[in-house]
């Protein structure tokens, strides 16, 4: 621990410790599969969310079949959002919500001959679906083919999702709303979107539900002052799951927040599911967030989507 807390008072030394540790390398963990390459994609520990880590493997995963090898994620060995301590080394946290892009596990390839380990640098070089995806159509549609075929959803919680769908939509005309709060707006992260305010939101809903014939409101939010302001507007037309939602003080993360109230998994599962049945509504309007661009990635198509440009922190 001392030498970890040096190297944190070091910015250059840190930088260069975390770079050299994180690099992408070649292992060989036996003479299995010699007719194989296998790429396990890693990322570096940090208070991200579930679609930071879909959004970056997605993009290891483009770049492993691009050059010809398998790609496996691991979020086993490496601390992430979504594993408990104890789970370390034991469960991969991938797993939970998603299946393997190739169907090959960490098991699979315990003895494998020609292993490469990913970097864990997010400014690695590697190119990955980001907030540009609510923007530029080409783009867009470039990275959701490409999720159409990798991006797998675990069979419980797609059989989850669609009784909760079921249950909660009842075959009505939907209109989709993420809010992002909390500590996305308090800390206001650098060069990350800026976040429409509520009464922005409720404005654009209200013309869009007019206009596209959309019967009830589905609202995805962690922050329980902005879903009582659609409460009050759209009364028993809003519809949400049943979650608990927080206030966040200063510069405490939301994450951080959540986990002293519910396991790791559970959150994540949550999470998920809330942005599947965004992606299954009519229309959308949402600001720029991790969770935005995971519905537009999930989604089969909405007739009409609004992602409110307001230039970044």
């Amino acid at each position: 621990m001392k030498i970890k807390r040096v190297l944190q008072k070091n910015t250059k030394l840190n930088t260069w410790y975390i770079n050299k540790k994180w690099k992408q390398r070649n292992i060989s963990l036996g003479k299995e599969n010699p007719d194989k390459k296998f790429y396990v994609i890693r990322r570096a520990p940090g208070k991200v969310g579930l679609f930071s880590y879909v959004s970056t493997n997605l993009g290891h995963i483009k770049y492993a079949v691009d050059h010809g090898y398998i790609p496996i994620i691991d979020m086993q060995n490496y601390r992430n959002t979504y594993l408990e301590d104890e789970q370390i080394g034991k469960v991969n946290a991938w797993e939970f919500y998603f299946k393997q892009p190739c169907g090959y596990t960490l098991s699979d390839i315990k003895k494998s001959k020609n292993v490469i380990l990913s970097s864990g640098i997010i400014n690695c070089g590697v190119e990955y679906p980001d907030s540009q995806i609510a923007y530029d159509e080409n783009l867009y549609r470039e990275w959701k083919n490409f999720a159409d075929n990798y991006l797998k959803i675990a069979d419980d919680i797609a059989e989850e999702t669609e009784k909760i769908c079921d249950k909660l939509f009842d075959e009505k005309r939907v209109l989709g709303v993420l809010a992002r709060g909390t500590d996305y707006v308090q800390s206001r992260p650098r060069k990350h979107p800026i976040q429409p305010s509520t009464e922005e939101l409720i404005k654009k809903c209200q013309e869009i539900m007019g206009r596209y014939r959309c019967e009830k409101v589905y609202l995805t939010t962690e922050d329980e002052q902005i879903y009582s302001e659609f409460e009050k507007n759209f009364g028993d037309k809003l519809i949400s799951m049943k979650v608990q939602r927080y206030k966040t003080v200063d510069r405490e993360n939301i994450n951080d927040v959540i986990n002293k109230d519910k396991q790791k998994y559970i959150n994540g599962k949550e999470y998920l599911i809330s942005i599947l049945l965004l992606a299954k509504c009519n229309c959308l309007v949402a600001g720029n967030a991790g969770g935005t661009q995971g519905a537009l990635l999930l989604t089969k198509g909405y007739e009409y989507k609004y992602i409110f440009d307001l230039g970044v922190y």
